[in-house]
């Protein structure tokens, strides 16, 4: 969740910000950053914060959780580190699904009608554009959720965390199918789980659709 905070957080206003300028410098510079973060491997980053701050710094833990009884407080600081990974590879994808999201919604009538009356840009955009191009949003940002549950395990193996992908990893090196098929099976009903509030979210952000 923390992972998908910071994805959300830097894609969303990254994505609108590039659409609103688009084809001027502040455009092309989020686009190459979302370019860069598609291209970049997790390991790779994983492995650069860890040496920059963990190891130089000392901010941050190089690996694990904590002591099993290490407090709730110790155990998010330990995961910050790969949630940043995470959240700044996933971030990409959500910049470059919001900024074609608003650009189409910014070529439509209303939006031009909008401008027309007087409307500030603020407006015109946080109001009427953003709203309209939420939907794909919200696609994303649940599929983003979804992956990040099983999907997440070279992250997991660099950071040292017993993630759910991680085991399902080692699962299967010690071909132990009672816990793959579990593990599986749990992944499985997350998904389902994840697409059909994906689906009830569509109904709040757009009237038009019926639940």
């Amino acid at each position: 969740l923390m992972a998908v905070a910071i994805a959300a957080l830097i894609g969303v206003p990254c994505g609108i910000v590039s659409a609103v300028f688009r084809g001027r410098v502040v455009d092309q510079f989020f686009t190459g950053i979302a370019m860069l973060g598609a291209s970049i491997p997790s390991f790779w980053m994983g492995i650069v914060l860890i040496q920059i701050f963990a190891v130089s710094f000392g901010w941050f833990p190089v690996s694990g959780y904590g002591a099993p009884d290490a407090p709730f407080a110790e155990r998010l600081h330990a995961l910050v580190l790969p949630a940043t990974v995470l959240g700044l590879l996933n971030s990409a994808l959500i910049i470059r699904f919001t900024r074609a999201s608003m650009l189409d919604v910014l070529g439509e009538d209303y939006v031009r009608t909008a401008r027309s009356k007087g409307l500030s840009e603020k407006v015109v955009v946080l109001k009427h554009a953003l709203r309209n191009a939420l939907v794909p949003i919200v696609t994303v940002l649940g599929l983003t959720v979804a992956l990040m549950i099983g999907g997440a395990v070279i992250t997991e193996t660099v950071f040292g965390l017993p993630g759910v992908g991680n085991l399902v990893v080692n699962a299967v090196l010690r071909r132990d199918y009672p816990v793959i098929q579990g593990a599986l099976l749990v992944i499985a009903a997350i998904y389902v789980l994840i697409n059909f509030s994906i689906d009830l979210l569509y109904a709040v952000v757009d009237p038009r659709v019926k639940v």
